[in-house]
């Protein structure tokens, strides 16, 4: 299902009337729910890779002393910190790992790290590489454009199974207003349809609080 599919849907099914719900505030509450779905799926702990196309790691380049690096994947944990002496980087390069520690350790020389969901502060820098892997990607929401595409694209993040959950529930709140002999199917569909989601994601969870890392001794 696509993003026109799904837009058009939100008034079909819940039976309003598509001036009165325009486009534009309808990818709104779209986009609304896509988010909340990614993130709960990642709540749950879920370790299933929801997108495979995604980029989920970025490089930074360190100077001495203090570092500042502002996040172009920002608020998703992360699985990995590695880092290298070259700021040259190839499929040669020898990186090492580093452990979550109240200080962060690097051939005998500590880096002072602390990081947040929207940057990374980096103390005691040396001059090199640092890599960061995390759990997810960026989920990239959707515009007005999309839906006037020749080919709209779909909610790549989620498995098909799940895309009605996109219309549903906006289809529902909207029901309720105004269709609500209509809400109390639209809001049973959605009920089910979000216990199943929560079964799915549950299914191989498992809770992650610190940087998966290890301590390396290479270079």
């Amino acid at each position: 299902m696509n993003i026109k599919q799904i837009a058009d849907k939100i008034v079909k099914e819940g039976d309003i009337n598509p001036n009165e719900y325009q486009v534009a505030d309808r990818i709104v509450d779209v986009n609304s729910k896509y988010l909340f779905l990614v993130e709960w799926a990642m709540q749950i702990g879920s370790t299933e890779t929801i997108a495979n196309q995604e980029v989920k790691e970025e490089l930074f380049t360190l100077v001495d002393g203090l570092n500042t690096l502002v996040r172009t994947i920002p608020d998703m944990p992360f699985t990995s910190l590695e880092h290298t002496v070259d700021t040259a980087i190839t499929d040669n390069t020898n990186w090492c790992p580093l452990t979550q520690d109240t200080f962060y350790s690097w051939c005998g020389c500590d880096m002072n790290i602390s990081f947040d969901e929207k940057q990374i502060v980096i103390e005691k820098g040396r001059v090199g590489t640092i890599r960061v892997k995390y759990a997810r990607g960026v989920v990239v929401p959707f515009t007005e454009a999309d839906y006037l595409n020749v080919t709209p694209p779909s909610p790549v993040w989620l498995p098909s199974a799940f895309h009605d959950l996109l219309w549903l529930d906006p289809a529902t709140i909207q029901a309720e207003y105004y269709k609500k002999d209509r809400a109390v199917s639209l809001r049973n569909q959605l009920t089910k349809l979000e216990q199943l989601f929560y079964n799915h994601y549950s299914r191989n969870a498992v809770q992650v609080s610190s940087v998966k890392t290890h301590r390396g001794n290479n270079r």
